[in-house]
């Protein structure tokens, strides 16, 4: 008798509220797949994956109409269901919702003004995009000097160099992802170490999703330091240095990886309700089965300053 009772007070304390559909969405653990809005009752009924329920919600649905907007820590855009229907997995997306609700005559739909707040989007996430070297970079290697600048009347020179490197890179779009076609969103670039000259460091930028768009990415870790050096009589103080430069192509790819809800609108009745959401990051756990990618490549220009040495001659 305790199951039966611990289900009753768990099916109580969810009709205690009302709540919008990103409520619930939020509510309810990763595995359920689907969510069905009875109309009639002004219910929610969520779903396990193997057609189970998992739970019965109270449905505010008038709250749902502009009162949620996402907030992703992600770069993330609204997707159309023409978008939505170029992924790899959306044929077992339209499979899962065949199987469970049948062919009869449907809309498709992707973020309906009824319930914002759990849309369908594409994220381009947090992943770190690995810019990969295409060829082997072209290198100049040689040193310079630089003079020293007298401080005071006492002979004293003061000598100003940099260490460290830099790393400037235009790219251009070569391969458009499907989703999120011509939208901007912020990625973070890794840039590999290049000859000796850099060491692989992080970059951010932003990207328009269209063929042929450009954009930069920049690095630099120049520091400015000085030395100060007593000069003596009759001689001239000088900074040397070794520095590097390299001219190298690469290229990389961004992942554009689709979440969220897709529903199903039913012009009648089917398992007993008209709109049915499917959750694609249960229908399609493979990440592969729910992305898109651009294409990059582009060349980099890397430069170094090193091995300062003072000399007075």
């Amino acid at each position: 008798m305790i199951v039966p009772i611990t289900s009753a007070l768990l099916l109580a304390s969810q009709l205690v509220s009302a709540m919008p559909f990103y409520q619930v969405a939020r509510s309810v653990p990763s595995n359920v797949a689907h969510i069905a809005y009875d109309k009639e009752n002004g219910l929610y009924l969520a779903y396990n994956r193997d057609g189970s329920l998992y739970g019965t919600y109270s449905a505010d649905a008038a709250r749902d109409v502009g009162q949620h907007k996402r907030d992703d820590g992600a770069s993330c855009v609204n997707l159309s269901v023409d978008e939505v229907k170029t992924l790899p997995g959306f044929a077992q997306i339209d499979k899962y919702a065949s199987d469970n609700w049948g062919t009869g005559s449907h809309q498709t739909v992707t973020n309906p003004d009824a319930y914002p707040g759990q849309p369908a989007t594409a994220c381009v996430g947090n992943d770190v995009v690995q810019v990969e070297l295409n060829g082997s970079p072209n290198c100049i290697t040689g040193t310079q000097t630089t003079e020293g600048t007298l401080v005071g009347t006492n002979g004293t020179v003061q000598l100003g160099f940099q260490q460290g490197f830099s790393n400037s890179a235009t790219w251009t779009v070569t391969q458009s992802s499907t989703l999120g076609v011509s939208v901007k969103v912020s990625a973070t670039f890794k840039i590999p170490e290049i000859a000796d000259v850099s060491t692989e460091v992080t970059t951010s930028a932003e990207v328009t999703n269209s063929v042929s768009q450009a954009f930069t990415t920049t690095v630099n870790n120049m520091v400015t330091q000085s030395l100060t050096m007593t000069a003596p009589a009759g001689k001239t103080c000088s900074a040397s240095f070794t520095s590097k430069s390299c001219d190298t192509q690469g290229k990389g790819q961004i992942r554009y990886l689709a979440s969220g809800w897709v529903w199903y609108l039913y012009d009648s009745k089917t398992q007993g309700h008209y709109e049915w959401a499917v959750n694609m990051d249960v229908v399609l756990p493979n990440e592969d089965d729910r992305s898109s990618f651009l294409e990059f490549t582009g060349s980099m220009k890397s430069s170094s300053s090193s091995n300062f040495v003072g000399q007075c001659k």
